[in-house]
Formats: structure tokens, C-alpha cells, sequence
């Protein structure tokens, strides 16, 4: 086991083979997840998905943030993630019904990931006897106390239980956050490269998702115009959308703003993975109106709400001070926000709605490419003066 800080940086910096195999797990219950949301995009569809999203996105980010301080692949701690894959493949199996008859097994499948947790912080206090107050408090106010409240979550009524695991990803959410938790931080900081490496994987694992899930309908469409007028654009949206993702945290202001305070950058995390899921279960109804003749305008609003909510959470995650930049994307989420109404008013065709939204995303994209392209000469012709 080595601290990840010791390494050197090109090694630190680039994720290991066994976390991108890792990773792979998430792919099928992040499907799960969007499975579950395409059969009930009702309010309470909504809250239900949200309720089991946040704690599983947070398993993957708690073992990321581990790996982001141990630079470790020997028997035992792969022999421990063995034991987390086991759990997690569980809990993917329970998202169907864990709010049913898969609850408890639900819920004893989590206690197990956090049990593993528990034992890799414990097997660290050897390695970094320096960061013990900080390696015991991941144990103290993160996962013992996540494993023992929802286990206390098995005495209430199936229907109680989400309140228990949504309260207790807000209290370690609270807990991130604390002010002697970031002194702590400020002393043994998070590898930065590492941390933006692993949280990018992530969102490429759920635009792969999103990929899969926007080409997963109940019967192969027909080729025709109509479907390829929609598709297309709808496919170009979906690369606009990594394009602009990569293109915000590759810079500088990212790296300051995770060095500064990791917390919520790394928090922001969950609601654009979520984000990026609805869009595509939106894209998806969308897609399937083409050829069956039926369009709900509610799938055409879901779509836009989501791509406005994508570029506003982008301005978080990309801490870009410029205001040119955040201007930018608000604007553009605003020019998607104004376009939900008239949704209702008037049927909307998917492809024209598909059109609008790669034009909206293609000009933001030519916007920043055009900024960026302009402050790089500015800086070529300002050394070339020196």
C-alpha cells in the first residue's frame, strides 16, 4: 500500500486497472437505474430514483476517494473489493423492487459495502500512521455510523426505510463538509489530478449508459427519414455534451476549485450523473414517438429541463471564474428553459426539438472554442512581445 502523494505524478495521477474494472459494475446498475426511471417518470418516480441513486453513486464515490489516497492492489484489498462487487451486483439486482419486496436485501447488501469500507480504513491506520485522525474520522462520521442507521432502517416499515438512507447520505454529505473534516483536508489533501481522472471516468460510464439506454427500445425502429432526422441531431447533442463536460474540467480553474475544497465539487457530482441519466430515458420517449405517431409533451419538456439543468450544473463543476464562460451556459440553459412551454402549446416535433438542441449546444460549443482559441493567441502574441 502506498500513499498516493509519494508517487510519481504521471503514475499518481492515472487511475489503475483495477479501478476501471471496478467501474464496469456501475455501467449495469446505472442501467438499472434508468430502467426503473423510463417505467415511472411520475413525481414519485422521480423521488424514488433519487432515493436509491444517491446512495449508490455515493458507494462508487467513497471507494474513489479512497483509491484517490492508497495507491493499493495487493491480495487482501482485492480480495475486499471481490466482496464489494458481490454487494454491489446486489443491490443493482434489488433496484427493481427496493422499495418492495427486495428492500431488505437492499439494505443488507449496502451494510455489507460499508463493512468492507470500515476494514479498508482500519488496514490503512498501519500504512499512514501520520493521517490517523483523518482515516478514523472516515470511519467514525462516515461509514460506521451509515452502517448502523441503515440497519436500524430493517426495524421500520418498508415504506419508512428511504427516509433513513436519504437522511443518512445528507449527514455525511454535512459531514464532508465540516470544518474540522476540511482542516483535516487542508493537511492531507486529496491528489487533484487523480480525483478529476476518477470523477471523468464516472461520467464517461454514464453517457455510456446513456448511449445504451437512448438505443434500447422495445422494437427496432424502421430506417427512415423521419428517424434519422431525429437521431442524428440527438446523437450530436449527446457528443456536445461530453465535449463541453471534458472540455470544463480539463483547465485550471477545476484543479483550483477541487484543491480548494473537494466537497462540493465532488458532490456535484451526483445530480449531473443523474442529469445526464433522465436525459437520455427522456431522449428515449422521444425517439419511440417517432415511429409510433404518439408524442407526449412531457418527454419533450423532461428533455430540455434536463439539458438546461446539465449546462447549469456544469458551471459548478467547472469553476470557471470568467464570467464570459458561466454567462455562456446560463444562457444557453435559459434559451432551453423558454423553449418547455411551447412545448405545450404546440406539438413539437422530435426532430425540430432534436434540431434546436444541437444548434443551442453547437453554438455554446463554437462560443467556448472561439474564447479559448482567442486568450491562447492573446497569450502567444503577449510572449512573443516580452
Amino acid at each position: 500500500m502506498r500513499l498516493r502523494h509519494r508517487l510519481p505524478e504521471p503514475e499518481a495521477a492515472k487511475p489503475s486497472w483495477l479501478e476501471l474494472f471496478y467501474d464496469l459494475v456501475f455501467v449495469a446498475v446505472f442501467i438499472q437505474i434508468g430502467e426503473r426511471l423510463s417505467h415511472d417518470l411520475s413525481t414519485a418516480g422521480f423521488l424514488q430514483v433519487l432515493a436509491l441513486f444517491a446512495p449508490l453513486w455515493w458507494v462508487w464515490a467513497n471507494v474513489a476517494w479512497y483509491m484517490n489516497r492508497f495507491a493499493v492492489d495487493d491480495v487482501v484489498h482485492r480480495l475486499l473489493l471481490l466482496v464489494q462487487l458481490f454487494f454491489i451486483a446486489w443491490m443493482g439486482l434489488s433496484v427493481p423492487d427496493a422499495f418492495g419486496a427486495a428492500s431488505t436485501q437492499f439494505v443488507i447488501c449496502y451494510i455489507g459495502f460499508r463493512a468492507t469500507m470500515i476494514a479498508m480504513y482500519a488496514r490503512s491506520l498501519h500504512h499512514a500512521p501520520d493521517q490517523r485522525e483523518l482515516l478514523l474520522r472516515h470511519i467514525s462520521h462516515f461509514h460506521l455510523p451509515g452502517a448502523l442507521l441503515w440497519a436500524g432502517s430493517l426495524l421500520l416499515p418498508v415504506e419508512w426505510r428511504p427516509w433513513v438512507w436519504v437522511g443518512t447520505f445528507l449527514w455525511e454529505a454535512y459531514n464532508a463538509m465540516a470544518p474540522r473534516f476540511l482542516a483535516l483536508l487542508k493537511r492531507f489533501p486529496a491528489h487533484t489530478h487523480h480525483l478529476i481522472e476518477r470523477f471523468g471516468t464516472l461520467i464517461i460510464l454514464v453517457l455510456g449508459e446513456t448511449f445504451i439506454k437512448s438505443i434500447t427500445v422495445a422494437s427496432p425502429p424502421p430506417l427512415s427519414l423521419d428517424t434519422v432526422l431525429f437521431s442524428a441531431p440527438a446523437i450530436a447533442t449527446f457528443f456536445g455534451l461530453w465535449w463541453l463536460y471534458f472540455s470544463a474540467i480539463d483547465n485550471a480553474a477545476a484543479r483550483v476549485l477541487c484543491e480548494d475544497n473537494p466537497a462540493p465539487w465532488l458532490l456535484a457530482h451526483l445530480p449531473l450523473a443523474l442529469v445526464l441519466i433522465t436525459s437520455a430515458v427522456a431522449k428515449t420517449k422521444l425517439f419511440e414517438s417517432v415511429f409510433s405517431g404518439y408524442l407526449d409533451p412531457f418527454y419533450s419538456a423532461l428533455y430540455l429541463g434536463s439539458l438546461a439543468l446539465f449546462l447549469t450544473l456544469l458551471c459548478l463543476v467547472a469553476g470557471n471564474r470568467r464570467p464570459p464562460a458561466t454567462r455562456s451556459r446560463l444562457a444557453a440553459a435559459t434559451l432551453f428553459v423558454l423553449l418547455i412551454p411551447i412545448t405545450f402549446v404546440w406539438s413539437t416535433p422530435p426532430a425540430l426539438l432534436a434540431g434546436l438542441a444541437t444548434a443551442i449546444i453547437a453554438g455554446l460549443i463554437l462560443r467556448e472554442h472561439s474564447s479559448r482559441t482567442s486568450r491562447v493567441d492573446g497569450s502567444i502574441s503577449g510572449s512573443t512581445r516580452r
